[in-house]
């Protein structure tokens, strides 16, 4: 008798942590319900229910992507940023429209921060080697990692917004772009990656950089592209949808901003293989660095 009601104590005990695991897991999974559900209301009610879908369909996308990162053995994904290996990159919300497999789930690092990676170490390994000052605008880790590898380039970073360099590694001070406090030519090299869509004036922005880089001095730029766009599209207003953009640029005339430098267009077919864009989930059209040279 007293063996079996040990036996029946020990069931009850094990039955108990069961339901408490199982109780757990579905206050998580309504926890997750009841913030999915929040912000689906609202935003169907600040911005409409193509926004909502959007981020409805993205969340189930990014549960999705991130199980069979975790269970799938076969590699189809690599981050050049950063070494990650998996299944696939991480789905962009854009508030009204969705770009798939562009964030790197280990370091954050998007398709931009790839192809720049890759161009550099591919085409330009010298630049790892050169020294002289560098400006950064709405610094990212991603880039910094890649100034700091030679140790020979000083760097500055910018932005407009205090709080997004307060805490920054290295020197750092706020500024708007359209009225630089740095004398002429005083820059070897500036990184403007996804800036000069939030610049109202985004010309004058181009001629600030193009009068603090030196002769033979070389600005990075790139910008987001709306690929099915024929003009580019000036906002009345930041568009708190996207990131408070000022504007939506076309592929087709934003190279006409650039009329001051003698600029050269790179976009990833131009040095990796078919095979390489797909591993590394680089869009062969909508991803373009513009390298801008002082003449």
């Amino acid at each position: 008798m007293e063996k079996e009601n040990l036996h029946m104590r020990y069931l009850v005990s094990v039955a108990l942590r069961r339901a408490g695991k199982l109780l757990a897991i579905m206050a998580r999974i309504f926890q997750a319900l009841a913030i999915l559900c929040s912000v689906f209301a609202d935003r169907l009610r600040t911005t409409g229910w193509r926004s909502s879908w959007c981020y409805l369909v993205w969340r189930l996308n990014e549960w999705h992507v991130r199980r069979r990162n975790s269970s799938q053995r076969a590699i189809r994904v690599e981050c050049p940023c950063c070494g990650w290996t998996g299944y696939d990159f991480l789905m962009l919300d854009c508030g009204t429209f969705l770009v798939p497999c562009v964030i790197c789930p280990q370091c954050g690092g998007h398709e931009r921060h790839r192809l720049l990676h890759l161009y550099l170490q591919r085409c330009e390994p010298g630049f790892f080697n050169r020294s002289g000052t560098v400006l950064h605008f709405a610094p990212e880790p991603h880039v910094r990692r890649l100034v700091d590898v030679g140790n020979r380039l000083r760097c500055f970073s910018t932005d407009y917004a205090w709080h997004a360099i307060k805490d920054h590694p290295g020197h750092a001070f706020q500024a708007d772009m359209q009225r630089l406090p740095i004398r002429d030519a005083s820059f070897d090299i500036v990184f403007c990656l996804h800036v000069l869509e939030h610049v109202p004036d985004d010309r004058r922005g181009i001629a600030e950089l193009y009068r603090i880089l030196k002769p033979d001095g070389d600005a990075i730029i790139m910008v987001p592209f709306m690929m099915e766009w024929e003009k580019t599209v000036e906002f009345d207003a930041p568009d708190p949808v996207i990131w408070d953009h000022v504007r939506g640029y076309a592929p087709h005339d934003f190279s006409d901003r650039l009329s001051p430098f003698r600029f050269t267009e790179i976009k990833a077919p131009d040095f990796l293989s078919t095979d390489e864009i797909r591993r590394f989930r680089i869009p062969p059209d909508s991803q373009v660095i513009f390298r801008c040279r002082k003449t």
